[in-house]
């Protein structure tokens, strides 16, 4: 059954299921709150939990969480749906969902998720028909056919994520609402909640990143500016009602990489007097700038389109991969790595 949930465009989209409930609600409290601060949801003595109970909830879903953070869902383009191994298992359900509209390109989100599984966003590659699948090896385990149904359309830049219990976030752009939303689903394939995240002027891209501890940051990139909120695993908001505005004040998709538990980096093409460059900022989980200024990676990218995507990955610890956006492989500059001081060189082969 095809669980989708029910945003509905008269209602809040703030719908908070199971334990999420009482922390997004304080959240919402902090309206008009816009610093880039970090402190935990207020508790009364009643709502905090007893240690015991703590230590027992930690101790069950210890095996469930990465090991390394997640970061962003990989994401591809295929000319078919056969050209990806994990998808060949699925092809009925595929057919089925896109019908006699099943021929490429497709659009392919893909992130790892605790447990071993694997989930999937498909759609065609201008994101229209999105479904989500979650499969173990070759089986499916549960699929939505219908993963915005309910929400106010159109709904666009969808961003695929995990969640720490081995379920399952997909961010998007409201357009109609101005707003940046999530819906979760458990590890299960049961709704787990719908939540707001904030509401920029504008938004061209999404990209949204997870790491164990510190929940997802979620970027929104427009020409009026790069907004960005980081929501934590219990669901509450750590930089404000509103976002912040970090990286570059660019339509083009910013690139999350943590390169270290506690830290992370964003890469963004931004325009300068003879072409774009594609710059690295660093910040805490606070959103504090941990550089004096951007790092310019001195990568043009006039030969790409818009919504192409920088690949950044973590590499080792304060140590990240960039590859720039290009139309071929073996075309553009070079690969770099970029390390936590800001120090750019030549990516090892």
């Amino acid at each position: 059954m095809d669980n989708a949930g029910t945003w509905g465009p008269a209602a809040s989209i703030a719908l908070a299921l199971l334990s999420c409930s009482r922390a997004h609600a304080v959240s919402r409290s902090d309206a008009g709150r816009d610093a880039p601060i970090d402190v935990p949801a207020a508790q009364t003595p009643q709502d905090a939990p007893p240690r015991a109970a703590t230590a027992s909830v930690a101790d069950s879903t210890r095996d469930l969480v990465p090991s390394e953070p997640a970061g962003e869902a990989l994401r591809s383009t295929l000319a078919r749906l056969e050209a990806d191994t994990l998808l060949r298992a699925e092809l009925g359900v595929l057919r089925d969902h896109f019908g006699a509209d099943a021929k490429g390109p497709f659009a392919e989100q893909r992130a790892d998720l605790p447990g071993g599984r694997t989930a999937l966003l498909v759609s065609h590659d201008d994101e229209r028909e999105p479904i989500v699948l979650v499969v173990e090896r070759d089986q499916l385990a549960w699929s939505k056919a219908r993963p915005t149904a309910g929400i106010l359309p159109p709904v666009s830049h969808l961003a695929l994520s995990p969640r720490p219990d081995g379920g399952v976030a997909v961010f998007g752009w409201v357009e109609g609402l101005h707003t940046v939303a999530a819906r979760m689903w458990a590890d299960d394939g049961n709704p787990f909640g719908d939540f707001d995240l904030f509401e920029p002027d504008g938004c061209d891209a999404l990209s949204a990143a997870y790491a164990p501890g510190n929940g997802w940051v979620v970027a929104c990139a427009s020409r009026t500016g790069t907004r960005v909120q980081r929501m934590r695993e219990d669901c509450t908001l750590a930089w404000g009602r509103q976002g912040v505005p970090l990286g570059a004040s660019s339509a083009r998709p910013a690139a999350l990489v943590w390169d270290t538990s506690s830290t992370l980096m964003l890469f963004q093409r931004a325009p300068a007097a003879e072409g774009e460059h594609l710059l690295a900022f660093r910040y805490d989980m606070s959103a504090q700038d941990l550089w004096e200024a951007p790092v310019d990676l001195r990568m043009s990218a006039r030969t790409t389109t818009a919504g192409e995507r920088i690949e950044a990955v973590r590499v080792r610890d304060g140590m990240v991969r960039v590859d720039p956006p290009r139309r071929a492989p073996g075309t553009g500059p070079p690969a770099v790595e970029v390390d936590s001081s800001g120090k750019v060189r030549p990516a090892s082969p």
